[in-house]
């Protein structure tokens, strides 16, 4: 009898070690977690082992191993053959790897998996998204039909800027009021060509600021990039027609004027 407790008492203790777990803290950081295409990213593994050693640290795209750390083997990094993966190996080690020249296809799901060393060999994974974009280069590039419009003209411009992906969302403000939907809309060329807004509208007095429309264009991916440029249009396009001037009889002064002029010009001829 004394025996078989000394071996329940044998089996808790060896339950409990090989149960518990020593991995605390595990996460995953992604920097950037946007990233410009052709441009590096750094994925680092936060882990606690509480003294533990570390056993294995097992990195993934998707389902697929592409670099482990293990600190018991010479050498103890090894890089798996996956299209598109570029690890810099003098920037990764027990902590992070440093991927190089990341494309499109690198956008989605990478994982760090932290196993203790012997007697646990507790694990632990975690995931996180990785964004692969190729950003336009400049501002919005705006151009108007005219540089002057009166009310009840209609103003047409366009803003453009070049390729990207994901592609913009642009918008329009006309003297901070957003120019209607209606009014506006939205075209995206093929990957190698520019993406643009066009406006059509019809402007009414109170489009205008002390005389003057301030057009804004505004690019936007929605939490990764945001940029704008602005136009200054003025009024005044059309010149003043002169009012009529009559005499008190009704007579058209400028007849007048003219009749005045001929006779003038008639004396002048006779006294030579």
């Amino acid at each position: 009898m004394k025996t078989r407790h000394l071996w329940l008492e044998a089996a808790v203790v060896f339950f409990a070690i090989t149960s518990a777990n020593c991995l605390r803290g595990v996460s995953l950081e992604v920097v950037p977690e946007v990233v410009q295409r052709g441009q590096e990213a750094i994925l680092r593994c936060h882990y606690d082992l509480e003294n533990a050693p570390l056993y294995s640290l097992k990195w993934y795209r998707g389902r697929h191993e592409f670099y482990r750390f293990s600190p018991s083997e010479d050498p103890p990094t090894k890089t798996f053959n996956i299209s598109g993966i570029y690890v810099d190996p003098d920037n990764s080690n027990k902590s992070q790897v440093t991927l190089r020249k990341v494309d499109f296809g690198l956008s989605g799901t990478f994982s760090c998996e932290v196993t203790a060393d012997a007697p646990t060999f507790s694990t632990a994974s975690v995931s996180k998204n990785l964004t692969v974009v190729s950003l336009p280069g400049g501002r919005p590039v705006i151009i108007s039909e005219r540089e002057r419009y009166d009310p009840g003209d209609t103003l047409r411009a366009n803003c453009s800027l070049p390729s990207s992906k994901p592609p913009v969302h642009l918008s329009f403000t006309l003297n901070n009021m957003p120019v209607e939907a209606t009014a506006r809309q939205q075209r995206t060329r093929d990957e190698d060509g520019a993406q643009w807004g066009e406006i059509s509208l019809s402007l009414q007095p109170f489009h205008y600021a002390n005389g003057q429309l301030n057009l804004r264009c505004t690019a936007q991916i929605p939490g990764i990039y945001s940029t704008m440029s602005e136009l200054q249009l003025g009024a005044g396009m059309r010149e003043p027609v002169p009012e009529r001037v009559t005499s008190e009889n009704g007579s058209d002064l400028h007849t007048m004027t003219f009749v005045t002029i001929l006779c003038l010009g008639m004396l002048h001829l006779l006294l030579r």
